[in-house]
């Protein structure tokens, strides 16, 4: 076994990619679904908005993580040169392909699905390119490599960035100004635009503007966290006994939040901006050290199993919206409960995307393992 591998993340990173798949199913059959959601079913529950809300908040603030631990680290370790023709090949064209090819049909279905008359051809000539103008879950490639230019930015300007410190162990006071940092930044953010609206500048980014102050906060901190060598021996690791608990408060809290606050206590715009923001931030903050620290004291090794999933989280990934909406849309005509379609759903959609990963994605060089024997996204 590789003792210098930090086995937690990369079986964290997988359980959050087959969570981000059967979170993707469940739009589908939420009461109050986004109008511009590809596939709506008739048979909603609320269930799976209570669910939506729950993990919407916080699995891209961990992917972000992740992306900035294991990026800085790449690129501390490699020529600028090397590290961008990597990218450009795992991320960077995978990104535009799926964007221009894949996620137009994923679009279209939007249409199919409210029974709206209008051939793909016409909807990719006057919608797609206007008002309906989306990247599918590829966007997050995308952001991935404004990022990682970002970082390079930055490390350009102060090299010292890419030096790791003297193990160290943050404290309180700095996790604390993190939730308040986030909060500001989705409350600003928030009271220009809803939470809901997505923006794509130049039609290179689309992004979820109420979202990317979180973003670029837990993507720094990876950063940062590789830096003061965290999860190492002498580095620091979050609390379980802690952080656990307060991840499940938390949850409780916020999705109790979203659901009741407004029709019990029927706050003010003003107030519900500042209480919303607040208790995204916090909740995104317990999110993601409380799943650090549960996957760090459970599953901070790998077996078979782990290192397939591990081998095949990205293909999974790249592939998974496709066949999650042809399956919302294949389902949708049965005479049966929510329930029921889901978990046809989620089972044939993780089945497939598996096997499309591992037999079919897994061969091509951009999906495939490096000489590093790891995918990092």
């Amino acid at each position: 076994m590789n003792q210098n591998r930090i086995f937690f993340l990369d079986n964290l990173r997988s359980a959050i990619i087959l969570l981000v798949v059967v979170f993707h199913a469940a739009l589908a059959y939420m009461i109050y679904a986004p109008e511009w959601w590809y596939v709506v079913d008739t048979k909603r529950v609320l269930a799976a908005d209570i669910f939506v809300i729950w993990a919407d908040i916080f699995i891209m603030p961990v992917m972000f993580f992740i992306s900035g631990y294991f990026g800085i680290k790449s690129f501390a370790k490699r020529s600028q040169a090397t590290f961008w023709k990597d990218k450009w090949k795992r991320i960077g064209f995978p990104w535009i392909f799926g964007a221009m090819v894949l996620a137009p049909h994923t679009a279209y279905l939007m249409l199919a699905s409210r029974d709206i008359p209008m051939s793909f051809w016409d909807f990719y000539q006057n919608l797609f390119w206007g008002v309906a103008y989306q990247q599918s879950h590829y966007w997050y490639l995308g952001a991935l490599m404004a990022l990682y230019l970002l970082m390079t930015i930055v490390c350009i300007i102060y090299p010292e960035l890419k030096e790791q410190k003297t193990a160290s162990k943050p404290s309180g006071r700095f996790i604390f100004g993190l939730g308040i940092l986030g909060a500001i930044g989705v409350g600003v953010v928030n009271s220009i635009c809803s939470d809901g609206a997505w923006i794509h500048p130049l039609y290179l980014l689309v992004l979820q503007p109420t979202r990317v102050p979180l973003y670029l906060i837990y993507f720094a901190l990876g950063i940062y966290a590789y830096r003061k060598q965290w999860f190492t021996q002498t580095g620091y690791s979050p609390c379980a006994k802690f952080w656990i608990p307060a991840f499940i408060l938390m949850s409780i809290v916020y999705t109790t939040h979203k659901l009741l606050t407004q029709a019990i206590f029927q706050l003010s715009p003003a107030d519900y901006l500042v209480l919303n923001a607040t208790l995204h931030s916090f909740f995104c903050l317990a999110s993601v050290f409380g799943l650090l620290s549960l996957f760090k004291v459970t599953f901070d090794y790998t077996t078979p199993m782990w290192a397939t999933l591990s081998a095949t989280s990205y293909p999974i990934y790249y592939v998974h919206q496709t066949i999650v909406q042809e399956m919302n849309w294949a389902v949708r005509p049965m005479d049966t409960n929510a329930f029921v379609k889901y978990a046809i759903v989620c089972v044939v959609s993780l089945t497939l995307c598996y096997l499309i990963g591992k037999f079919v994605l897994l061969k091509i060089p951009a999906f495939g393992p490096s000489k590093r024997k790891s995918i990092n996204m």
